[in-house]
């Protein structure tokens, strides 16, 4: 998403480098993989995903790194917009979780490039960008909602919840403090949670491995 600030801390790094030790036990080189990072707003999916990126990439694999937020039916003030009409607006039928689930088709197949939506969040408009693949060996894929693909080789869960994430969601100066975002938050709070059972790997509050 054009217009998205990530901050990747050493801390973040640092998990990297302890996700990286678990993901290589099991990794073939001759493979394409799709690792998924699920969790909350604000929870830290896309700071994960690029200490990862930037791990794997010290360790001489070639990674790209797939946004949910890209692939949200409508652009951000117009999908929020449309929340406001009724909260039975919020949920996994927001995003085109088909379109995610062919670029990772794409990706194992060996396309040399995928073709997905890009989002300009000042704008509020969805455009289209061709990724460069070719001799790229991992996806990462990030998102609230991305684990209820099944195509994942490796997934990761950050379980923190929406209550214990304000700090960062108002960091990104994304979205406001009001009744109605919690309401959203709280509507995504549950259907997220019941992902965490189906992840190979749980990160705590404090971005520490408790299940692997």
């Amino acid at each position: 998403m054009i217009g998205d600030v990530i901050n990747v801390e050493q801390r973040h790094l640092d998990t990297a480098e302890n996700i990286y030790e678990i993901i290589k036990e099991n990794y073939n080189h001759i493979e394409k993989w799709a690792v998924g990072i699920c969790g909350e707003s604000g929870s830290g999916k896309s700071v994960t995903a690029f200490a990862l990126k930037k791990v794997l990439e010290a360790n001489g694999i070639k990674s790209i790194v797939l946004q949910m937020d890209d692939y949200f039916k409508l652009p951000p003030k117009s999908n929020h917009e449309n929340r406001q009409k009724s909260l039975d607006n919020v949920g996994i039928q927001e995003v085109h979780l088909d379109l995610i689930q062919e670029n990772i088709q794409q990706f194992k197949e060996g396309k040399t490039s995928i073709e997905k939506p890009l989002v300009h969040y000042q704008d509020n408009s969805v455009t289209e960008e061709i990724l460069d693949t070719n001799d790229a060996q991992i996806l990462i894929i990030e998102g609230t909602y991305i684990m209820e693909i099944p195509d994942f080789d490796f997934s990761i869960f950050i379980d923190r919840n929406y209550k214990n994430t304000l700090e960062n969601r108002m960091k990104r100066n994304r979205e406001e403090q009001s009744e109605f975002i919690e309401k959203v938050l709280d509507i995504e709070h549950n259907i997220i949670r019941k992902f965490k059972d189906r992840a190979n790997l749980v990160l705590d509050q404090n971005y520490q491995i408790v299940k692997s």
